[in-house]
């Protein structure tokens, strides 16, 4: 159920990209995702504890989510194993979900929606020269 809940949750993190051609599978959502799945798995359990009976699985469960969050969180925090082109496939999404954001929002401030069309372009700008210097790698 974890398993299917980690797909799931992983693809729905790539609903907020403004165009799916800025869908970069990467590292730093995959953490995420653990930081999610990790304390989804504690609150499960916590509702349905009575159901198991195995203390040495329970007790596995708990301790397998505590320490996935926990490891999910320093890799997060430290950015490790994200070289070069991680940190491009994290960043175009990330962009991405600016430009969606900035285009979407019932923005109605002058300076607010100046604001947003400056993000949109720089966003833009920012993910081509990413994508160039990816497609240079």
């Amino acid at each position: 159920m974890l398993g299917a809940s980690f797909i799931v949750m992983y693809v729905v993190m790539y609903l907020n990209v403004a165009s799916f051609d800025h869908a970069y599978l990467n590292l730093n959502r995959f953490y995420m995702t653990v930081l999610m799945v990790a304390p989804m798995a504690l609150i499960m359990f916590g509702f349905m504890s009575k159901m198991y009976k195995n203390t040495a699985k329970n007790a596995a469960i708990v301790i397998v989510s505590v320490l996935a969050f926990i490891g999910a969180f320093v890799l997060e925090r430290n950015q490790t194993m994200i070289e070069d082109k991680g940190f491009m496939h994290s960043m175009i999404p990330h962009h991405s979900s600016a430009i969606l954001v900035s285009e979407e929002a019932d923005l109605s401030d002058p300076e607010v929606q100046k604001l947003a069309e400056e993000i949109i372009k720089s966003q833009k700008e920012e993910i081509a020269q990413m994508k160039k210097i990816l497609e240079r790698m």
